[in-house]
């Protein structure tokens, strides 16, 4: 008893009293007795695996299941898990009992899936199996063997071992989710939790804890914080499961409040595989809804409740404008009327090239993919959108694909969509799409009605695109139009830049970003001009140097007279390239100067460059500041001006 007080206090920090408590979680046998019947319990094959079911709030069926450990003992009876597995955690049984209760499951999944049943299945991950060098290897070996499907697979770790060693944890969760498995983070909000990591760890759910859920309605209550939750969860694309629910109170908050998924005794406490409800997951065709009734009244009524319809839905937009809020928002609408697995806005990049793609899905087999994803907008059917300002249905994307990226939305499990312009004025800037799993679903009904709704909400989502336009307008320079000091400054402290650089400049750069090269480029012999010429030469410079930047090269102004420019997977060569054209530019100037009889309208830099990769960015700025110093201006190179 005073040891486990004196850890307790030492785990706290300095100066800690605790007081050793015998009322809650003390094992009615010695440490050692426990370990040793638990280690003969796991050769005998006595622990069990129960299964409690999780509920989608929405259509309230069971969508998939939580694995929990059980232990009954032909002696004391059933162990609770809170008296063993502290036990288990502090020997090395914790392992082959995780390596056990995972195999269980797949095995489990996998019966349940050749018996026509294909259940999501939830299992708690320790810390010390998490931090096994070989997890991963463990968790695709267990796959391979069961056969079970790695997408009907969810890991769930906590915020306190995911926050360990954070760069292991981005390796092994990226590796698990390089195998199809999904990942949540349990106990979301009282770890330490943050949004930084939360943004960088490749997790698709996020599951609050239960401390929160006892509170909502209470004396002490929760609900700021769980709003504040799901909202966050939702603006990062990320599903949310609510677990400790017992009450309606609690649901009805829940289910208001757009929480994806509910686990509580409220639906059922965990129950062996034997009685756990299957029949929730038979294929069944998927639900025309309310609209298909409508069609058998006269024309009059039909229209007076599509009028309704579209004024609720744009009502409900209004409310949350943020685009995140509406990629949430709009397929809850939607599905009143027209059934749908997958929602997507593409919007138009600024240059054309690319669309950027923000999707919510109502379905664990099709995953939405990650908000600002970027694809040609060649590849796109976007492209064809903007053309003819017409919508299409395609009803099988397997059979008849209509642009290069059915392809892949039919390999993710798309089979029919609509898609649908976004139009303000004469102007597309985007498109809408609606998929499903099931062939041949839409009709020409569905399109023309959809047609109708982006009329209603084109203004709205113009707003929203607007609002993102001018949050990477606010990263631009006015004068040089290249990216700002403060951009720069995010990008080298950023613990995803990948993800930043897309998203604010519109380009993918996840092929090149491995080895970078760095330019510093500085203005020199510029006393003589005030304010307005000094920008003037600063501009003038930077469209001379934006005419001869390639594709994968951005341009930051760091000072008044004073910019960096990155070239992504360009060697040494492409950089000699762009300086020997700079120098010609620099001469062309120069004599311009002379003819005018305006010295001022010559210009010489000083330039420094340094090459290595993305993680050494500060030290490779301060090497070509260095350069930039010590060496001649450009213009008196005579290596180079030769």
């Amino acid at each position: 008893m005073a040891e486990s007080a004196a850890k307790r206090a030492k785990d706290a920090g300095r100066n800690q009293v605790f007081v050793h408590s015998t009322t809650e979680t003390d094992l009615p046998l010695p440490p050692l007795i426990v370990e040793t019947m638990l280690r003969n319990a796991l050769n005998n094959h006595d622990l069990e695996i129960y299964y409690q079911p999780k509920i989608q709030a929405k259509s309230m069926q069971v969508i998939g299941a939580e694995a929990l450990c059980r232990w009954r003992h032909p002696e004391y009876g059933e162990i609770p898990p809170h008296h063993f597995i502290p036990v288990a955690e502090a020997s090395d049984l914790i392992l082959p009992i995780d390596a056990y209760v995972l195999r269980s499951v797949c095995e489990q999944g996998a019966r349940w899936l050749a018996d026509g049943y294909r259940v999501r299945m939830s299992v708690n991950v320790s810390s010390r199996q998490f931090m096994q060098p070989d997890f991963p290897d463990l968790v695709r070996n267990i796959l391979r063997e069961t056969k079970m499907d790695p997408t009907l697979l969810e890991l769930e770790i906590t915020e306190r071992t995911a926050m360990q060693d954070v760069d292991n944890a981005v390796h092994v969760l990226t590796e698990l989710r390089n195998l199809g498995v999904r990942i949540a983070i349990d106990d979301f909000g009282i770890g330490y939790s943050s949004l930084s990591y939360l943004m960088r760890f490749p997790v698709q759910t996020i599951k609050i804890d239960r401390s929160f859920t006892a509170g909502i309605q209470s004396a002490v209550n929760q609900n700021p914080i769980i709003g504040a939750i799901i909202s966050l969860a939702k603006s990062l694309n990320l599903n949310v499961v609510a677990e400790g629910v017992e009450t309606v109170q609690q649901f009805d908050f829940l289910r208001d409040n757009k929480c994806d998924e509910i686990q509580g005794y409220l639906f059922g406490k965990p129950v062996p595989p034997t009685s756990f409800r299957l029949t929730s997951f038979e294929a069944s065709p998927q639900p025309r809804g309310a609209y298909a009734l409508w069609r058998d009244h006269d024309a009059l009524s039909l229209q007076l409740a599509e009028h309704e319809w579209l004024e609720r839905v744009g009502m409900a937009v209004q409310k949350r404008p943020r685009l995140g809020e509406l990629v949430t928002t709009l397929p809850d609408c939607i599905m009143e009327r027209i059934p749908c697995d997958r929602f997507s806005i593409e919007l138009m990049g600024e240059d054309g090239q690319y669309c950027a793609i923000h999707e919510a899905s109502m379905r664990d087999d099709i995953p939405a993919r990650v908000v600002g994803t970027l694809i040609p907008t060649a590849k796109s059917g976007l492209s064809f959108i903007q053309k003819t300002k017409s919508s299409s249905l395609c009803g099988d994307l397997l059979r008849e694909p209509e642009f290069p990226e059915d392809y892949e939305l039919g390999a993710q499990g798309v089979r029919s969509i609509v898609r649908v312009p976004l139009i303000r004025g004469q102007e597309v800037y985007g498109m809408f799409t609606l998929q499903s799993s099931h062939p041949n679903l839409y009709t020409d009904d569905d399109r023309r009605l959809l047609m109708r709704l982006s009329m209603r909400l084109g203004d709205t989502i113009y707003a929203a695109y607007l609002d993102e336009l001018r949050q990477r307008h606010s990263y631009l320079d006015q004068t040089t139009k290249f990216y700002t000091r403060s951009f720069f400054s995010a990008l080298r402290v950023a613990e995803e830049p990948i993800t930043i650089l897309e998203q604010v400049c519109q380009h993918p750069y996840a092929n090149h970003f491995d080895d970078i090269s760095l330019i510093y480029v500085s203005i020199v012999n510029t006393e003589h001009l005030d304010i307005d010429q000094w920008e003037q030469a600063m501009a003038v410079i930077a469209e001379v140097t934006r005419l001869n930047l390639r594709e994968n090269a951005l341009p930051f102004r760091i000072e008044s007279d004073a910019f960096v420019i990155i070239m992504f997977g360009e060697g040494p060569l492409q950089v000699t390239h762009f300086v020997r054209q700079l120098i010609e530019q620099l001469s062309l100037m120069q004599m311009r100067a002379k003819l005018l009889g305006d010295p001022s309208q010559a210009f010489d830099v000083r330039l420094g460059e340094a090459q290595g990769h993305w993680s050494a960015l500060s030290e490779l700025y301060s090497s070509a500041l260095r350069q930039a110093q010590e060496l001649p201006p450009l213009g008196q190179r005579g290596d180079l001006v030769r």
